[in-house]
């Protein structure tokens, strides 16, 4: 009797095998089964409909950096996204742990309802940021353009969608707003794991808040802060929704906004032009975006297991 009690007890490493296969196979069924499809599709002159045909070898990704071909709209949408991400960067993570740092630094209960507050626009449907802020700054009966009016600052009352210059950095401002509450979440997690003693050690060698928060505190969120900062660049390369919603397919004004995920709908769905049009040229052009983002996303992922261990 004690020996089969003995058998039950002792750990089956099979057994959490059993319990992956689950998210293993969804994991294989819609992530790694496509990205082989689009490594497969990438080969052929296909249009969408239809068997696969017409293999041309590698000719979509000799279109693709052909400087003559695909390479300018490529670079240019690649350079939005990497613009998004530095803006991002500035407003999500840097903004982001000042004010976890602000809620770490109130009164709890305070801090339980502006936590609230910042985490609710994450909540919202891209979509639905986008077209709500797409009224909001209609220049001419939009609330924001209303309220500058009132408050005397009429030459703030700027097309913000619809000038090139303004664009981008609109878009990324709301991106960022309607994001925050995720960043502020995972700084204010990890100040609260920050021992006790060490900032009363801070405070009793006289450190002030702006000393704590850049000598202390900081330095012991680097691996959190890396891991913020991977995030917002993955996170910079699958925006399309807002870009939708705001400027539609052309990313306009004169593809000011255009991003990867824009230029890949006119790619596969048309829109860009006879010649750059096809299913088999945006499964060429995912495979190259994917490997440029996840060679960045590996190096950030290598600093944060470094610092990690540091």
């Amino acid at each position: 009797m004690r020996r089969a009690r003995r058998r039950s007890l002792r750990p089956r490493p099979l057994s959490y095998l059993w319990m992956l296969i689950p998210g293993l196979a969804v994991y294989l069924a819609f992530t790694v089964y496509p990205f082989l499809s689009s490594l497969r599709y990438s080969l052929y002159n296909w249009t969408g409909v239809g068997a696969l045909r017409d293999f041309i070898g590698l000719g979509n990704y000799s279109f693709i950096f052909n400087p003559q071909g695909f390479l300018h709209p490529l670079v240019r949408a690649v350079l939005h996204n990497v613009y998004f991400f530095g803006l991002s960067f500035v407003l999500s993570c840097l903004l982001g742990f000042l004010l976890a740092y602000l809620l770490y630094s109130v009164n709890t209960r305070v801090s339980a309802w502006l936590q609230a507050l910042y985490f609710v626009p994450y909540l919202i449907p891209p979509v639905v940021v986008g077209y709500l802020w797409s009224i909001y700054l209609e220049p001419g009966f939009g609330a924001i353009s209303r309220a500058l009016n009132a408050l005397g600052l009429s030459w703030l009352n700027l097309p913000y969608l619809g000038s090139s210059r303004l664009a981008l950095p609109t878009v990324v401002g709301i991106s960022a707003w309607a994001g925050m509450g995720f960043p502020v979440l995972l700084f204010l997690a990890a100040m609260i794991n920050i021992p006790s003693e060490i900032l009363d050690a801070a405070k009793i060698d006289g450190a002030g808040a702006t000393t704590t928060m850049t000598r202390v505190i900081f330095p012991m969120l680097r691996s959190t802060f890396v891991t913020v900062v991977t995030l917002t660049w993955l996170s910079s390369f699958l925006v399309f929704d807002l870009v939708y919603v705001l400027e539609g397919t052309q990313a306009g004004p004169n593809y000011a906004t255009d991003v990867f995920g824009t230029l890949f709908y006119r790619t596969a769905w048309g829109g860009f032009g006879a010649t750059a049009t096809g299913m088999g040229l945006a499964a060429a052009t995912a495979v190259v975006a994917f490997f440029f983002i996840m060679i960045i996303a590996a190096l950030m992922v290598w600093l944060q297991q470094r610092l990690g261990r540091d």
